[in-house]
């Protein structure tokens, strides 16, 4: 009789441990359930305010290169004589012009063309003689020089100066193109911060950004159909533009 009271309880003894235990764990585990639900209600509960800038930017410039055209021309009874007539000229404008101090990477051949002349009284026509033409391009890196090297080009033995481009080389373009990008973020930034002080707020992040465009200036052509002893070269200014959109959250 004693040693089934004493199983019975300690059968009565495990069982309530055991609910004691659940007990515990179950009051452990309630208030981090409460937190969490509480976090989540505040986030769901707090409004993010954006703002969306768009900035502009913009960067004056003079051209930094200047592309000539030079085209010799030359005339004969025979196709060959007209083109080593012509061949002597071009060869006496290209020396003349490395004599500047123009490089010759910095010249290339336009074009040679070589053809009859014809008397077109004559029935039926009949061939008078040829005309071979060179034309040469040229860079002149030194705007200074552009000038003398139009009027010595036409003394050495170029007959017309087909027109004048006014360019930017590449290194100056993406220089100019980083210092638009910088002025369009800062246009940005300073109308973003103007909105956010006027509604009592700040910029708190970034949200994304967007290089909208990046406009570079077109050549600027100038034709000169007569040629003076002193050619005056006078570029004019050009601009480089940049766009952003930028995405700003806002706080207090």
């Amino acid at each position: 009789m004693r040693r089934i009271v004493s199983g019975v309880s300690m059968a009565a003894l495990l069982v309530a441990l055991a609910l004691l235990s659940n007990a515990l764990i179950t009051s452990g585990n309630q208030p981090t359930i409460q937190s969490n639900i509480t976090e989540l209600e505040n986030t769901s509960s707090t409004a993010k305010t954006t703002l969306t800038v768009v900035g502009y930017g913009s960067v004056k410039f003079g051209p930094d290169t200047v592309s000539l055209s030079f085209t010799m021309i030359s005339q004969d009874i025979s196709a060959e004589k007209a083109l080593t007539k012509c061949s002597e000229k071009t060869t006496a404008v290209i020396n003349l012009l490395k004599s500047l101090g123009i490089s010759e990477e910095d010249m290339e051949t336009g074009y040679v063309n070589v053809y009859p002349l014809y008397d077109w009284e004559a029935k039926p026509p009949k061939i008078i003689s040829y005309e071979a033409q060179y034309n040469l391009g040229v860079t002149v890196r030194d705007i200074s020089l552009a000038g003398k090297a139009i009027d010595e080009a036409i003394k050495a033995g170029a007959d017309r100066l087909d027109g004048i481009t006014f360019t930017l080389s590449n290194g100056k373009q993406n220089e100019l193109k980083l210092e638009a990008i910088k002025a369009a973020v800062q246009d940005a930034r300073e109308k973003a911060e103007t909105v956010a002080k006027t509604l009592g707020l700040k910029i708190v992040n970034i949200e994304s950004i967007t290089l909208s465009s990046i406009e570079t200036p077109a050549p600027i052509p100038v034709y000169k159909e007569t040629v003076g002893s002193t050619v005056p070269i006078l570029p004019s200014q050009g601009e480089v533009t940049a766009t952003v959109t930028i995405i700003y959250s806002l706080g207090t």
